[in-house]
């Protein structure tokens, strides 16, 4: 039993199905509203129904925000909560219509479920999505089939158990399919993709106070002395003495540069006494390169006092951004992606913004994971 979601195997995808996640639930929301007022003569006791409203409205809250890419990936237990709140929705509208409801196809809990139920194969595995819909099923069958007595149609119960139960049914195995469909073809690529090499960042994703390597002395001091040389019919003791300065410095800088860490090349403010960034997998590199590319880049930021700490223990280490947010710019929409695709990588990614206007990203990972491949 697979328990791969799109969201973890893609997480910029969980962006877009935020969208319809809220679409979902706006539509769900109108279905369930309207339809309570156009079919309330059938309704006998308002109290139910104003519950049973209450319920699928907090559904739609759960979901929208158990989907933001701050909350990443969507967690079995939201899943949960967001089904069992919309079935509450229909065991309180089936109260509230108990004996009075004559057609049981123009009930709207079962509709609003059906289609939050829809959307949920971005989020949760094919087989879960399968199990509640044949949960949700059972019961409106059952509360289908206890009010038949009621309805006007002269049929069989166990045909309205049946077109009560179909919305959710057709809506689950739709997103079943379409969440096993999607990993499929998500996991095939990955298996098709080459895995990279790991390479040393380039020199212009460096940021400019970072930049002062064995490189650059090359180019300001070195290469031009050369030129100049070559261009004298001779030596002079002073072109002696300079070139012997050079030397010394391009030495010390060749020393100085095999020491440092790949993280205290692309960053100045960079805290790692007892290396752990030398313990990160490749992944994790690459999600802090393109972060650390983000923050210096954008004009939200004050990349200058950028700090980026790394401490932690043999079990559990923890990495730490540290930036300050210049006046009137609010973060929360640019991190969002990143954010969401961090969660996959790391542990745990947190944020926080603090009132003086710092922005706080914690990312905490297992510094023997990947010990041996970073050896």
């Amino acid at each position: 039993m697979r328990n791969d979601t799109a969201q973890e195997l893609d997480p910029l995808s969980g962006l877009t199905a935020r969208l319809f996640a809220i679409g979902a639930v706006v539509v769900a929301l109108v279905v369930a509203f309207s339809l309570s007022v156009i079919t309330a003569e059938q309704t006998n006791n308002w109290w139910f129904e104003a519950a049973a409203l209450a319920a699928i409205s907090a559904s739609g809250y759960f979901y929208v925000r158990a989907a933001s890419p701050f909350r990443a990936p969507f967690p079995r237990r939201a899943h949960a909560v967001v089904c069992l709140l919309a079935l509450l929705a229909v065991v309180l509208e089936a109260g509230a219509q108990w004996g009075t409801n004559s057609v049981v196809r123009d009930d709207w809990a079962p509709v609003s479920l059906a289609i939050l139920t829809l959307t949920f194969g971005s989020w949760r595995p094919g087989w879960e999505i399968l199990a509640c819909t044949a949960v949700c099923a059972v019961v409106i069958g059952a509360l289908a089939y206890a009010r038949s007595a009621t309805f006007a149609a002269d049929v069989p119960a166990i045909v309205f158990a049946v077109l009560a139960a179909t919305p959710v049914l057709a809506a689950g195995a739709a997103a079943s399919s379409f969440s096993r469909s999607l990993v499929d073809s998500l996991l095939a690529w990955r298996s098709g993709v080459a895995r990279p090499q790991a390479s040393a960042p380039d020199a212009s994703d460096l940021a400019p106070s970072a930049r002062a390597s064995h490189l650059v002395h090359l180019d300001e001091q070195v290469y031009p002395f050369l030129e100049r040389v070559a261009r004298q019919p001779e030596l002079t003791v002073g072109d002696g003495e300079r070139a012997r300065m050079l030397a010394r410095e391009l030495r010390t800088l060749l020393v100085l540069d095999a020491e440092r860490s790949w993280l205290s090349r692309i960053v100045r403010g960079a805290d790692d006494r007892n290396r752990f960034a030398e313990r990160l997998g490749e992944a994790e590199r690459g999600y802090l390169r393109a972060l650390v590319s983000h923050i210096r880049t954008s004009v939200t930021f004050d990349d200058e006092r950028m700090r980026v700490m790394l401490h932690g223990n043999d079990w559990e280490a923890t990495c730490t951004i540290v930036v300050p947010c210049r006046p009137s710019h609010n973060p929360r929409v640019q991190l969002a992606p990143y954010v969401a695709v961090g969660r996959s990588v790391f542990g745990t990614v947190s944020w926080n913004l603090a009132h003086d206007n710092t922005l706080t990203i914690t990312m905490t990972f297992d510094p023997n994971a990947n010990h041996e491949e970073t050896l």
